[in-house]
């Protein structure tokens, strides 16, 4: 396994750990949610299933993160992560283990980029994702956003306490409002042609599974969803349960 640091389209530090299958049998790029990190549980144990099946693996920090990258987690947006997926896999296209015909796996706001990626690339072979974001307005209508938009404005910033990392408090600038209302996966989900696996919780008041089901119902590829009962937002706290083992084995089996 191999961490390194590349330079994003603005000159920033992107971290990126590849980890090279020995016999290589495909690729799969992996990204986390909106101010999340690439060591997040959902997409280490997804890559750990992919690597066993000889798939080399690319995890990376987008900028505006929580993770290792460059910048300030008050200055995320949608576009720029979108724009970090873009650059990691460019800058991949030029490595020895590169492979066009990938898979994707993203989590939340990483699932909606993965999933916009798709829409432009018919190479990709298939897309897991785990609770994806699936439009910004929706987004914002969610009864806790509503809640504090108000509140978001006035002080420019929001902060909570991270679901995924304990004790951390993350932060949101204003500027997210604006951006994510130009982004919408219900508007072109129909050109996403390639197998998925959308795995969702029951519990998820994040993106709810009604939500999650506009995106799933648009979508014309062969497409199967996996229900987490009792499931938030980040599906998993430590070990994944054995059902959803189960169940990402089987559709990497099927599907490679």
């Amino acid at each position: 396994m191999e961490k390194l640091f590349i330079k994003n389209r603005k000159g920033m530090n992107m971290a990126v750990v590849v980890d090279e299958a020995e016999k290589q049998k495909g690729l799969v790029f992996l990204m986390h949610g909106f101010i999340g990190f690439k060591e997040h549980p959902l997409l280490t144990e997804t890559a750990k299933i992919f690597k066993e099946k000889n798939y080399t693996t690319v995890s990376f920090d987008a900028t505006h993160a929580f993770g290792e990258s460059d910048g300030k987690m008050e200055d995320g947006t949608m576009t720029g992560y979108f724009n970090d997926l873009e650059d990691a896999i460019a800058w991949s296209k030029i490595q020895k283990w590169y492979d066009r015909h990938f898979f994707m796996v993203g989590h939340s706001l990483g699932g909606y980029c993965v999933s916009l990626h798709t829409t432009k690339d018919r190479n990709v072979r298939g897309l897991i994702l785990f609770s994806p974001l699936v439009s910004g307005k929706l987004f914002l209508e969610t009864d806790d956003i509503k809640s504090i938009m108000e509140e978001w404005e006035i002080r420019g910033i929001r902060e909570w306490i991270s679901g995924s990392s304990q004790g951390a408090v993350k932060r949101s600038g204003y500027v997210f409002v604006g951006d994510s209302l130009r982004h919408d996966l219900l508007e072109v989900a129909e050109k996403i042609k390639c197998p998925v696996l959308m795995v969702t919780g029951d519990a998820d008041d994040i993106i709810p599974m009604k939500d999650q089901k506009m995106l799933f119902d648009k979508i014309r590829g062969k497409k199967e969803m996996h229900i987490v009962k009792g499931g938030d937002h980040n599906l998993i706290e430590e070990e994944m349960p054995e059902d959803l083992q189960i169940a990402l084995k089987d559709w990497i089996n099927r599907h490679k």
